[in-house]
């Protein structure tokens, strides 16, 4: 009995399982194509583009959505781009911001680095750039947002649509093929850590339970 009242009481001091929220929800507002990536001339190399494209933020933690939002991302590839299963893959380093001025000025809505994979169909129209952290590398600051909603576990996670490039997604030489797309993206992070009652409950009841056992021993 003494060991299983201690096993509880072990088990509710063990890390509480966290709530993800989403830090923002976004999405461009052009009808055009506003992604555009590049190949380079060794064909070993895809770099992903987006200047200061106008966005709707559909959710912002913690904050008023501002008026006016641009969006702009860099990202290059690390690696060869490797077809798997039907699917093209290719890791990714690179940088977004979110913020109420272009060239990343004025208020810095939301801005990071990211170290991760790029995947999607083969000759499909889409591809997702995903960001897990841990096991992937993402850094969020804001100037609005506190600190502690964009620590790790966190994610970022931008959907392009619409590749119209023939034959759709594909791998050209060693890295993904010149294309133009549209996006739209989520970015979420862990909540701040709080007891559930359950947990609470729980913890209090192991207690009560062990001190019983103490007093019918003494």
């Amino acid at each position: 009995m003494r060991k299983v009242l201690l096993a509880t009481v072990a088990a509710a001091f063990l890390p509480l399982a966290a709530h993800a929220a989403n830090v923002v929800t976004f999405s461009q507002v052009s009808n055009a194509n506003t992604l555009t990536a590049t190949e380079n001339g060794a064909l070993t190399q895809t770099t992903l583009t987006i200047t200061d494209a106008i966005i709707n933020i559909g959710q912002l933690l913690g904050a008023p959505i501002p008026i006016l939002n641009f969006f702009s991302l860099t990202a290059t590839s690390n690696d060869p781009a490797v077809g798997l299963l039907g699917a093209i893959v290719q890791h990714y380093d690179g940088t977004f911001c979110l913020s109420t001025a272009a060239g990343c000025g004025g208020i810095n809505t939301l801005s990071g680095s990211f170290s991760d994979a790029v995947f999607g169909g083969a000759g499909g129209p889409g591809l997702t750039l995903n960001v897990n952290s841990p096991p992937d590398t993402l850094s969020l600051s804001s100037a609005i947002i506190p600190a502690g909603d964009l620590t790790a576990p966190n994610s970022f996670s931008v959907g392009f649509t619409n590749i119209t490039v023939p034959p759709g997604l594909h791998i050209n030489g060693n890295s993904i093929a010149p294309f133009t797309a549209s996006f739209a993206g989520t970015v979420s992070a862990q909540a701040a850590e709080v007891p559930e009652p359950m947990t609470v409950a729980v913890l209090g009841m192991g207690m009560l339970g062990l001190a019983a056992a103490r007093r019918r021993r003494a």
